[in-house]
């Protein structure tokens, strides 16, 4: 399908909006497609939520193109908020995953790349774009980036432009300018994803993704759902049930599965539901979500007052939002008490499970696809084994993998991707 052809299916979705524009200085720090994507190879803190900046070549200025005024933003739509509001965050995966997978199955992708003359951005090339794209995701995910090198050239460069996306919708609410950040102006880089599925780029990275909307059929609600995800955050800073906290880490991180799946695609020789494969990726997102909160327990509350941990759960295990603050506090004891330490194992447990379910999936997919997949399962449940190790204190200390452990783990990860052991479960 042509991207003309593209276009007009979507532009029935919403009217794009005329722009102007409103620069977000400063550079990027690790950020949440971190997390998801991989690890710093240095073993520092390759999460959102921690400061730093790119080198000078690896700089992504995050610049929001920003339509007029419009007095129908949605945070004027109290209504259909009240409606979203209403549904489990298994429901909002659920009707993601089924509009992602009929968008796979009906839009064939096209071949080529744009032409550039029909692009409506500020200079550049989409060589030069797709290698920025490239640069970015291998200086902050760079056990990813590696494990993209086995794709065909057409998908490495695809899952970086996706990358890249994620990493400046982040960069909204928890980078160096997070504070500046408000509703509106997300409603407004939502207008700027809306434009780019329109073939209207504003800058030279939105027209790398720009681009890999005309190669595969990705659906556009993954990419709504993931700033709805930032939008929680903005307000949000408990977590009272689980359901609640599986809402966001569907919206930060397994919205990642869902927009990468049609670039990674199914193995030809797979003759199963293509929801289990989907699945698989969905679980995969939630599962890392968990082990980093998980593992940054302690950090979340000392520097941002938030816990990402269910409230209803902590108290069942005995123990109150006050005790479990206060042991930051504590630091030079460097142990926790049976009570944390038996409310620990059941969450760790919980990620292990939804690890098992994306596994059991990774073999589905198409070949050259399963490394990058695979390191990131087999390295973040070592996170896991290190918050064992660490007797379940995650308030003093921090669990990581050591940067020789990653390493010789990617054999590990080649050798199964490689060689498939659950495609026909």
């Amino acid at each position: 399908m042509t991207l003309s052809m593209l276009d007009a299916r979507r532009m029935a979705q919403r009217s794009a909006s005329s722009s102007s524009s409103f620069p977000i200085s400063g550079s990027t720090a690790p950020s949440r497609m971190s997390r998801i994507c991989g690890i710093r190879s240095s073993g520092r803190r390759a999460t959102r939520r921690t400061g730093g900046r790119c080198s000078t070549a690896v700089q992504v200025n995050c610049t929001i193109a920003m339509p007029q005024p419009n007095h129908s933003s949605k945070t004027m739509q109290f209504p259909q908020q009240q409606q979203q509001q209403q549904l489990s965050g298994k429901q909002v995966e659920e009707q993601a995953m089924l509009r992602c997978i009929q968008t796979d199955q009906s839009v064939p992708p096209s071949t080529g790349l744009l032409d550039p003359r029909t692009l409506r951005w500020q200079g550049g090339s989409l060589e030069g774009a797709y290698e920025r794209c490239g640069a970015v995701c291998s200086e902050y995910a760079k056990t990813f980036y590696l494990g993209t090198q086995l794709m065909t050239p057409v998908q490495a460069r695809c899952i970086w432009a996706i990358y890249v996306w994620c990493r400046r919708t982040d960069e909204l609410v928890d980078g160096p300018n997070a504070s500046k950040i408000t509703p509106q102006a997300l409603d407004r880089w939502e207008e700027r994803l809306e434009a780019m599925f329109q073939g209207k780029p504003y800058d030279e990275l939105d027209a790398a993704l720009t681009d890999t909307l005309s190669k595969y059929p990705l659906e556009i609600q993954p990419f709504r759902d993931m700033i709805e995800g930032m939008r929680m955050d903005l307000f949000k800073s408990r977590y009272y049930t689980f359901d609640e906290l599986y809402e966001y880490c569907y919206r930060v991180a397994g919205t990642v599965g869902l927009m990468t799946m049609p670039v990674m695609g199914v193995d030809p020789s797979y003759k199963g539901p293509v929801d289990k494969v989907y699945r698989a990726a969905l679980a995969l997102g939630t599962a890392n979500q968990l082990t980093n909160i998980l593992r940054d327990v302690g950090e979340d509350i000392r520097e941002r007052d938030r816990i990402y941990l269910p409230l209803d759960e902590i108290k069942q295990f005995g123990m109150t939002e006050e005790e479990v603050k206060a042991c930051i506090h504590r630091p030079t004891q460097g142990k926790v008490d049976e009570r944390w330490r038996s409310f620990m194992k059941f969450q760790i447990k919980r990620a292990r499970d939804y690890f098992q379910e994306a596994e059991d999936g990774v073999d589905c997919l198409d070949v050259k696809a399963r490394w990058p997949v695979w390191s990131a399962l087999i390295l973040y449940r070592q996170i896991l084994d290190s918050i064992e190790k660490n007797d379940y204190d995650n308030f003093s200390m921090r669990a990581y993998v050591p940067k020789a452990k990653k390493f010789t783990s990617l054999p590990m990860a080649l050798f199964r991707a490689m060689v498939p052991q659950n495609q026909n479960k």
